[in-house]
């Protein structure tokens, strides 16, 4: 795999990165917008952004804002954090000022909430068992996908929400009733610097496991960078 820059494919819009996935070339565009609110319409969202758009192409939508913009988010405030969500919470390592994951003791009970307690019993006692041997990540693990992809609260300018991770068969479904209103590929993508997944692709779109290579830098960046869109066309 290898990557370039400063492919500007149409006049007027940002720089196009380029990337080769299996000796093929696929060109990567981020896709800015205002800061996206619940009230916002995801189609709407996503026609304003995509005039460069063509047959062939492949848009990236980030879940964050898939879950945001068609009302799947959890008002924070009604997860009120129990004695064991507040003590899992003190033991979580976060891997950065803006992914403070299950430190965030709403999202430690959400997660309680959602996979049972006695399968969060049974991750925690996993971890405990092999981190001494330096084995990270068997909460997670045992615990499942919520726990790992919960996204939210508390860093703006969603800190009134919490973000649980969606289905995989209600993704397939959101991408390809987007895919009839867009006309071109979709996709719904989890992305971080520290890896990710392609939660879910429409019909024409690239395949899952392309669009994970071709994305694996995380063109869309973090937090603030407010380009919640990425088009991806091959070369």
């Amino acid at each position: 795999m290898s990557f370039s820059t400063g492919q500007k494919t149409d006049q007027g819009v940002d720089l196009w990165t380029q990337v080769t996935v299996g000796g093929v070339k696929y060109l990567r565009l981020p896709l800015r917008t205002r800061w996206l609110q619940e009230t916002d319409d995801l189609v709407l969202s996503l026609k304003e952004s995509l005039e460069v758009a063509r047959p062939g192409d492949t848009v990236g939508i980030s879940e964050t804002v898939t879950i945001l913009l068609t009302g799947r988010t959890v008002d924070i405030t009604t997860v009120q954090p129990g004695w064991l969500a507040r003590s899992l919470a003190r033991y979580v390592r976060p891997r950065g000022e803006h992914a403070r994951g299950l430190s965030v003791p709403e999202k430690m009970q959400y997660v309680v909430r959602t996979v049972g307690l006695r399968r969060i019993i049974a991750a925690t006692i996993g971890s405990a068992v092999t981190r001494p041997f330096g084995l990270r990540g068997t909460f997670y693990r045992i615990a499942g996908p919520i726990a790992r992809d919960v996204d939210g609260g508390p860093h703006t300018p969603y800190e009134h929400v919490l973000l649980p991770p969606l289905d995989t068969k209600v993704a397939q479904g959101i991408c390809a009733d987007l895919e009839r209103a867009l006309d071109i590929g979709v996709s719904i993508v989890d992305l971080n610097d520290f890896g990710g997944s392609i939660r879910a692709v429409s019909p024409r779109s690239l395949s899952a496991e392309t669009l994970a290579a071709v994305l694996s830098d995380n063109p869309l960046g973090q937090h603030l960078t407010s380009t919640p869109f990425v088009l991806v066309r091959p070369a």
